[in-house]
């Protein structure tokens, strides 16, 4: 079953309860998470309950296919509905979850996150036409959407701003749904809660600092530099970036790269290409620098890069290791793979 934009936020609210699973996809990774946490908190109050959630990759459930039935038949040992939360799925994972919800008979919610899926995705025509699952597509906020979403957020903590400040932020945030979200807690903090905030003062805050420390980071990476890479880490760390949102944003850089890259091998432009595949920003300006990414990452590459990348995430939030550390030596791991194609002249595959 197909949810509507429409329909997006009460389902959010209150999923059906006939509902099994949900496949949460798009190129807006930030919308993906925070869509996924408020399916999660139906289901759960807390996040973290080891006895309620499974937690897993797509990756997993290939190394182990019958895991996420039996996930699904599990009762909880404290009693209450489990959640299931199955993170960088594909097509790959479409026979695993088919056998999942014709079989499922536990008291559980799957929430399945991937990233852009074609319109003719196995996995997405799937959760389509189950009668007991739903798809939701995340794709980047449109200005009225972005609009809505900085007023709203303000609000909440009772802080007021003119239209102008709105028309700002809207236009210098938006690439990623968590982002824009950060980015005005930092607005807040600056404002202070219940305060009124100039032009001047969000431009202060905001500016485009952000972003333009994000793309130099993922672009250094899908370049294969590790020493402007190594650099652009090192201003970040300086400057107190969380490094959750970097890892996201390498993640997101690399679904767009694999989309576009099959766009462009289907004979679209590479602007067409990048477009489609919900990349924000400047094309004209980057467009020779992306075409050069396509042709250094084969689609089998990309997939075991954004494979590293969730696992990282996932020890930055299980081991206690520090998180730029993690961040630090996965995102230049990947770099360095990237320059040895580069040198030896790798192709897309």
């Amino acid at each position: 079953m197909k949810i509507s934009d429409r329909q997006i936020e009460g389902f959010l609210r209150a999923p059906d309860p006939a509902i099994r699973a949900v496949l949460l996809f798009g190129p807006d990774i930030g919308k993906i998470k925070e869509f996924a946490d408020r399916l999660g908190h139906t289901v759960l109050p807390s996040l973290d309950d080891p006895f309620r959630l499974a937690d897993l990759t797509g990756a997993q459930l290939r190394d182990d296919p019958a895991r996420l039935a039996d996930e699904a038949a599990a009762l909880s040992l404290t009693g209450g509905r489990r959640l299931i939360r199955v993170r960088d799925v594909s097509d790959g994972n479409t026979e695993i979850f088919q056998n999942m919800l014709e079989t499922v008979q536990g008291d559980c919610l799957v929430v399945a996150e991937a990233g852009a899926l074609a319109a003719g995705s196995k996995l997405r025509k799937l959760f389509e036409g189950a009668r007991n699952a739903a798809v939701i597509a995340c794709y980047a906020d449109e200005e009225r959407d972005l609009r809505g979403l900085v007023r709203s957020h303000l609000q909440q903590a009772n802080i007021r701003c003119g239209d102008d400040v709105v028309a700002f932020l809207a236009d210098h945030l938006g690439a990623d749904r968590m982002l824009t979200r950060m980015e005005l807690d930092k607005l807040i903090l600056y404002v202070g809660d219940g305060g009124t905030v100039s032009l001047e003062e969000a431009r202060q805050a905001i500016g485009d600092n952000a972003a333009l420390r994000l793309d130099d980071i993922v672009f250094t990476m899908a370049e294969g530099d590790p020493e402007s890479l190594d650099r652009a880490l090192i201003r970040a760390r300086a400057e107190g970036m969380s490094f959750q949102p970097v890892l996201r944003a390498a993640q997101q850089h690399l679904r767009v790269l694999h989309l576009a890259g099959n766009l462009v091998a289907g004979g679209q432009s590479i602007d067409a290409a990048f477009k489609a595949a919900g990349f924000r920003g400047a094309l004209w300006k980057v467009s020779d620098r992306l075409g050069r990414q396509l042709r250094t990452w084969p689609t089998n590459r990309l997939s075991e890069a954004m494979s590293r990348l969730v696992e990282a995430e996932m020890l930055c939030k299980t081991t206690g290791l520090p998180a730029d550390a993690i961040t630090g030596q996965t995102l230049l791991g990947i770099a360095l793979s990237a320059r040895n194609r580069s040198r030896t002249g790798g192709t897309r595959s």
